[in-house]
């Protein structure tokens, strides 16, 4: 019986009920956990011959036992799901790299005189949170200004009344003054209403509430009150004035975005409080083929797995399988309906698409970020057996057209910055053809003859071990006998990472898709690739304009290039007209193009 058969008649004997699967390789470690309605059908799926996705494809192949655990309910699968990935870390899951837990306030409103708490953690306690809030400057920003309109106490002291007199906030207007006797517990209470008021986002209301008391401390002649009350209500004013208001039903909603970029996958949760964007949080997925339905799934258990704050909607970018199953779990946790939408047209799909363009936004820093970093030369050092850091990395990249205006490149990364004054062009001469082997080899050639630069700490070639053996070869031709570091980056497959080979080894270097070193020679590859394709498109312009113009008497580059720029290209030059042909050179010239191609055709 093969590992397939077995696997499927495990599978098959399993209890039909909801459940967790655990996917073990040979060596038994846990490659992959799920969950399902049904343990057989969700388990013997993946063993079918055909329908997968490769990343899924790939995990199969390496699969030599299955273990379950049965629940009682889908919802507990789910929770049991997330707890063993957390665990794990399954090399096939998607697995959250953010694990920082984002700042809210809290509001104990059962405490007759409450304050404003920072906390990382949402409890289900009958308090009043706000937030999360995307870092803690913004939370500390938010504390300040709330502190300066609404004057709720600061102090930490758990019997408010055990004072003998109050403190200098009191003094300074910023706090009523609760243990002194200052304010009442009923006046307390009404700024409490209104911090909560404010936060969310009912603000007409918080407006006309301070209005009418600052009114009622006029008629009543308290002077001091009523000018206590104009200066919230500008300050108020003056805040909600820079809010930006993205959807008019002050529902709490979080927005996810998915970007995907060089095989690697990050997640933007957008938070829009009282109906305003409030921030957002990065969410790192790792490295794979683009996020699916099935990614999303995971995010949403894992993220809100935790003691996160979960709000009345979540809006997605594509539909999952189990929504309703996500719903019933994400309500039961915040003690009301929550609703998970997947819109396709209005304001709803406006914010959805706002959060894909910050996700794609994020990863392109991050990818930015990550590929110049001194990390990453570390890495490359460590991984490859460099002999120093690769400080001074050159990158080669050929391009031509069923071989004709075949060129070559080289690009320049020293220290983390492109060294554009050292980049250089070759046009090909001696290899003919599609032969990208000999372009490489002539390029190489013409490189390691000359000295007019500082050596290299890597040579990167675009391409894998066929290239690196002419590269070889040719530090042999020219007897070389302390030649550079060499290093070929050939593609991957869809969802696997791109390859490293070095001379002398059979099998490419065991870096992981989201390792930075990696990350830094795909960004080397990258831009020999755009600076040679720009060369070669260049020289197909210039050799098209060439293969007639320049013969032409009388028209030299300047009116080369005039013809150029109003025909757009020779073929339109040789059908113009006489008239035509006036309306950009004198006569005389006009009537030499027009002579010229007449007697080519």
């Amino acid at each position: 019986m093969t590992d397939l058969e077995r696997l499927k008649e495990k599978a098959a004997a399993m209890p039909d009920s909801p459940g967790v699967y655990q996917m073990k390789d040979a060596s038994g470690r846990i490659i992959y956990v799920g969950k399902a309605k049904s343990l057989p059908k969700r388990v013997s799926s993946y063993f079918q011959k055909s329908g997968h996705s490769y990343r899924i494809a790939d995990m199969v192949s390496k699969v030599h036992d299955v273990d379950f655990i049965v629940t009682d309910t889908e919802q507990e699968a789910l929770i049991l799901e997330n707890t063993l990935i957390k665990k794990h870390k399954p090399k096939y899951n998607v697995i959250l790299r953010d694990d920082k837990t984002y700042p809210s306030l809290r509001l104990n409103v059962q405490d007759p005189y409450p304050r404003l708490e920072v906390v990382r953690r949402v409890k289900k306690d009958g308090a009043v949170y706000f937030g999360p809030f995307s870092s803690a400057t913004a939370m500390r920003k938010t504390l300040a200004l709330v502190q300066r309109m609404f004057p709720l106490r600061q102090c930490k002291r758990p019997d408010v009344k055990a004072v003998d007199r109050a403190c200098l906030n009191h003094q300074l207007g910023r706090c009523l003054g609760p243990c002194g006797d200052y304010a009442t517990p009923e006046e307390y209470r009404a700024v409490v209403d209104e911090v909560i008021m404010f936060f969310q986002g009912r603000n007409q209301g918080l407006v006309d509430a301070v209005k009418k008391r600052m009114q009622e401390a006029a008629a009543r002649l308290d002077f001091e009150a009523a000018a206590r009350y104009r200066d919230r209500l500008a300050y108020i004013n003056r805040t909600l004035e820079k809010q930006k208001v993205v959807s008019s039903d002050l529902k709490d909603r979080d927005i996810i975005g998915l970007a995907h970029d060089r095989g690697q996958n990050l997640a933007v949760v957008l938070y829009v409080r009282r109906g305003a964007v409030f921030g957002s949080r990065n969410l790192p997925l790792g490295a794979g083929a683009e996020a699916n339905a099935e990614t999303l799934e995971s995010l949403i258990s894992q993220y809100y797995g935790k003691d996160t704050f979960v709000p009345d909607e979540i809006l997605l970018p594509a539909h999952i399988e189990n929504e309703e199953l996500l719903q019933s779990w994400l309500s039961e946790k915040k003690g009301r309906s929550v609703k998970i939408l997947w819109p396709q047209r209005g304001d709803k799909k406006k914010l959805v698409d706002l959060a894909a363009e910050n996700a794609a936004t994020a990863l392109a820093e991050r990818l930015r970020a990550v590929d110049l970093g001194t990390d990453a030369l570390y890495e490359l050092q460590r991984k490859m057996g460099l002999p120093s850091l690769p400080r001074r990395i050159e990158g080669y990249d050929m391009s031509t057209l069923r071989g004709q205006a075949a060129v070559g490149a080289m690009v320049v990364l020293e220290e983390g910055r492109w060294q554009k004054s050292d980049y250089r062009r070759y046009r090909i001469k001696n290899a003919s053809g599609q032969d990208d082997y000999a372009m490489m080899s002539e390029v190489l050639t013409r490189r390691l003859s000359k000295d007019d630069l500082p050596r290299p700490d890597l040579m990167l070639l675009d391409g894998g071990r066929g290239q690196l053996g002419m590269a070889m070869a040719v530090v042999r031709d020219l007897n070389i006998e302390n030649p550079p570091p060499m290093a070929g980056l050939a593609k991957g497959k869809e969802g696997d990472a791109d390859k490293v080979y070095l001379p002398g080894r059979v099998n490419p270097v065991d870096f992981k898709a989201d390792n930075p070193g990696l990350l830094l020679l795909m960004r080397v590859r990258d831009e020999s690739h755009r600076y040679v394709r720009t060369f070669h498109h260049r020289i197909r312009a210039k050799d098209a304009a060439q293969s007639g113009l320049e013969n032409i008497p009388g028209i030299g580059p300047g009116r080369r290039k005039k013809l150029l720029t109003y025909f757009g290209s020779v073929d339109n030059i040789k059908k113009a007209s006489l008239a035509d042909l006036e309306a950009v050179l004198p006569s005389p010239a006009a009537q030499a193009v027009l002579d010229y191609f007449a007697r080519e055709n």
